[in-house]
């Protein structure tokens, strides 16, 4: 077959698939749209019709209250006496209305005059007007309760009115009481902005729309006694009551589902689908309408998503008879491929495992560095301990000294029978034996080897503890402190290593100033709100350029029998736990290094 007929056969069938599935596709959408519209409208009919029926029985509750009864009965009272019980019950009623929600509560004679109400203090206020063409006055004088909608005569705002007749003690009707509830509740509720809806009468008159230019028209044309039926009672004002469509009556537009509906702004008529909903409490019909045109725009693109789907099948077809014929061709070009890729993948089968090799020898070399440098730091944790040798027996010397006192003393008193002096005498020596095993505990501790553990560290606790374990140094050396601890922080970091970097830093300040008569360590911190700076200062003669530049390399040294490793290694121990070592020049001379560390999550919150 020619390939000209046969082109022009495949677009014949594209065209006529193309009809039918927008045909199909319309028709779909419909019942589809027809099902949401009356599940939407349905769902506002219910909220409505669940927030009107919290207000059905309220009047008939409120009838029953005797203050009431009281003002009704007060109109041929004294005046004074009258406008007190009215002022009564205006407050009253201003107390139920903020209680109850609701937009207005009033009270009306029997002649249908306003006595009180909860806006009597506003410009629009409802007392003194008289009501008694109202439906809801004429049926709660009837003694029934009442319910009506209507545009407010004082206030020009829509509500719903609910009334109850108010019983003297002879059970006769005395007056009536009213709630009116503010439908701009009705925007409260609704929740689809794709729909327009419409709320009307049992006459098909609109008094509530999302559409303003409808409302106060009616669905389909009036007849001459309705319209006059609705302009006596006054419900609407004067409304203008155009028909928006030209359906007969009510049924007939209840029994379809589409309609051409007037656009006054635009002054033509324009297609909508829609559907109804009867709600029970108020007798009113909710309409929910859909443009057409948004259907017609999805059933446009269904059509045109085919048309997209047949142009790419038909393209495949052709792809694929392409293909079949290069079948061969291919076949070929695909066993030699298939060599090469066989060859490819020995190379690269070589080289992954020469990759596995590297990567397991890294993970070694890592792991044994990681084993020096917790050596490392142990080892320089040993040699501070041994520079603190002096500082150890100093600090269990001087118990011991005094243990040897109290012992002969005690020894003097017991032969005397001074018993009361020889008990406290001991317990002197236990207190100093406690004292000693707190040292010995303290330097264990300090010398303890150990994964590092990481917590949360008291900063200033921390460097109280290291500075009692340099205490005996500092005294040696006439060394003077100089703190500024009063912030109470925590950081987290390990608590050991934390102290060896703090011995260490103290350490080098009181062999740099051997040479200094005035020998001053400082040392303070400082909190912001994500990190904390420990700085250490001392008097002497500080650091130049390149000794600052070249201070934390390892084995360099200020000290002529220096290891230059204890900087570096603070260094390490820091980077481990994001935190950083710094050196400058102290304001008064000497050289600062500054610790600074992250704050622990509970001291940033």
């Amino acid at each position: 077959m020619p390939k000209k007929t046969t082109l022009v056969l495949l677009t014949g069938l594209g065209i006529i698939l193309s009809i039918m599935i927008g045909l199909i596709t319309q028709q779909h959408f419909i019942d589809e749209k027809s099902r949401q519209i009356k599940y939407d409208i349905s769902s506002l009919g219910e909220k409505l019709d669940q927030r009107l029926k919290r207000y059905q029985q309220l009047p008939q509750l409120l009838a029953h209250d005797p203050r009431l009864l009281d003002s009704l009965m007060a109109e041929a009272a004294p005046k004074t006496e009258r406008q007190a019980k009215l002022l009564q019950t205006n407050l009253l009623l201003t107390y139920w209305s903020k209680t109850l929600l609701a937009d207005t509560i009033y009270l009306l004679n029997a002649t249908g005059d306003t006595l009180a109400a909860s806006n009597w203090q506003a410009g629009d206020s409802f007392v003194g007007s008289n009501y008694a063409y109202r439906p809801y006055f004429k049926d709660a004088m009837k003694g029934h309760p009442g319910q009506f909608f209507a545009l407010g005569i004082s206030s020009g705002k829509r509500g719903y009115f609910f009334s109850a007749p108010v019983y003297g003690l002879d059970q006769h009707v005395q007056g009536v009481i009213v709630i009116k509830i503010d439908l701009d509740l009705v925007d409260e509720i609704w929740q689809y902005q794709e729909l327009e809806y419409v709320i009307s009468d049992p006459f098909g008159v609109v008094f509530y729309s999302s559409i303003d230019s409808w409302i106060y028209h009616s669905l389909v044309p009036l007849t001459d006694a309705q319209q006059q039926s609705v302009l006596e009672s006054r419900q609407y004002g004067d409304p203008p009551l155009t028909a928006l469509t030209a359906v007969s009556s009510l049924n007939e537009l209840n029994a379809s589902r589409q309609a051409m509906i007037l656009l006054s702004q635009q002054k033509k008529r324009q297609s909508f689908l829609y559907a109804h909903h009867e709600m029970n409490t108020a007798g009113w019909v909710i309409y929910g309408f859909m443009p057409t045109y948004q259907i017609l725009s999805e059933v446009f693109e269904s059509v045109l998503l085919f048309v997209a789907f047949y142009i790419l099948l038909v393209l495949v077809l052709i792809y694929w008879w392409q293909t079949f014929s290069a079948k061969e061709a291919l076949a070929k070009l695909n066993d030699t491929l298939e060599e090469q890729v066989a060859d490819r993948t020995e190379h690269l089968h070589q080289a992954n495992k020469q990759l596995w090799h590297a990567i397991e020898q890294y993970e070694l070399t890592q792991a044994e560095l990681k084993e020096t440098r917790t050596e490392l730091i142990q080892t320089a944790k040993l040699a501070m301990l041994g520079e603190l040798s002096a500082s150890i027996n100093h600090e269990i010397n001087q118990p011991l000294a005094a243990m040897r006192a109290y012992c002969e003393n005690s020894l003097k008193l017991l032969h005397k029978e001074r018993y009361e002096a020889v008990a406290s005498n001991l317990e002197q020596l236990n207190d100093l034996n406690q004292r000693i095993a707190d040292i010995i505990a303290r330097f264990k501790v300090f010398a303890r080897k150990g994964t590092p553990q990481e917590s949360f560290v008291d900063v200033t606790g921390s460097i109280r503890n290291a500075i009692q374990l340099m205490q005996a140094s500092l005294t040696n050396h006439q060394v003077k402190l100089m703190l500024s601890l009063h912030e109470e922080v925590r950081v987290k970091i390990d608590a050991v290593q934390f102290e060896q970097i703090i011995i260490n830093l103290i350490q080098n300040a009181i062999q740099a100033q051997d040479a200094v008569h005035d020998r001053i360590i400082g040392i303070s911190i400082q909190a912001g709100r994500q990190r904390v700076i420990i700085s250490i200062w001392d008097n002497g003669p500080g650091l130049d350029n390149t000794q600052k530049q070249r201070i934390f390399t390892p084995f360099f040294s200020t000290k002529q029998d220096g290891l230059g490793l204890g900087l570096t290694i603070c260094r390490r121990i820091l980077d481990l736990f994001s935190g950083s070592l710094t050196v400058h020049d102290h304001e008064g001379g000497g050289a600062e290094f500054r610790i600074s560390l992250p704050l622990g999550k509970e001291e940033q919150e």
